[in-house]
């Protein structure tokens, strides 16, 4: 595991169980957390063990529920999902469901963000200025152009910026997602307090898209003042 914020840790594995979401160990001294549940490497479980256990688990959005079940049990932790993904979940009953603002713990606060999925949700902990999990509800975009009308395939100019760094943007990635939604989701963070931001899929190829470790809220509000979305997507297509 890889620490990007104080107490907080990346898992390293890539996995294909999870859609490529991976997920973040959350030290609490009440009770550490797992942000989604992606198969965990051995010393990936090891070092949850050797530092607390799980009191949580929370799955941002119903493709990034991977290994959850497993490592539910392997723990003796309590599962957390709004209760529209909810009805998608198989193999182990979630513990915990919400419709609204949910708090775990007086500094940790689940929020539903509604629109990648029905029941997608991100959490918020209240530390270091805030950081806030966000599941898919962003990415860091890799295109010169931007464009709300969603197309197929990348042409072959966009594979040219394939690689390049660029701004944050919403994530229109799936056939079920809503724009509408997911915007006014987005719009509904602003007020909270975050200083970070820690996506689903840091390790996805090509395109590495996981942590804004500060300036994440001015990100937001530049995404949605722009009106920029993922300009194409390799799920819809129209």
């Amino acid at each position: 595991m890889q620490e990007v914020l104080p107490g907080v840790y990346m898992i390293d594995k890539y996995s294909l169980k999870s859609f490529g979401n991976s997920g973040y160990f959350v030290k609490h001294e009440k009770g550490n957390i797992l942000v989604d549940a992606p198969e965990l490497k051995e010393s990936d479980a090891d070092f949850i063990g050797k530092n607390g256990g799980l009191a949580y688990i929370f799955i941002t959005h119903i493709r990034a529920f991977g290994d959850a079940c497993r490592i539910k049990g392997a723990f003796n932790a309590k599962l957390a999902i709004h209760e529209e993904d909810a009805k998608l979940v198989k193999g182990c009953a979630p513990d915990i469901t919400f419709k609204d603002v949910y708090s775990l713990y007086s500094d940790v606060t689940l929020i539903p963000t509604i629109g990648y999925s029905p029941g997608s949700s991100s959490m918020l902990l209240a530390r270091n200025g805030g950081a806030l999990f966000c599941g898919d509800l962003f990415w860091i975009g890799n295109r010169d152009r931007y464009s709300s009308e969603l197309m197929s395939w990348p042409t072959e100019e966009d594979k040219k910026t394939w690689f390049q760094a660029d701004d944050l943007v919403l994530n229109i990635n799936l056939m079920d997602a809503d724009i509408a939604a997911m915007t006014s989701s987005a719009q509904k963070l602003m007020n909270y307090d975050f200083e970070s931001l820690l996506m689903s899929h840091p390790h996805y190829p090509p395109r590495g898209r996981g942590i804004v470790a500060s300036g994440a809220k001015k990100m937001v509000e530049k995404t949605l003042q722009e009106k920029k979305v993922t300009q194409f997507t390799d799920w819809r297509r129209e």
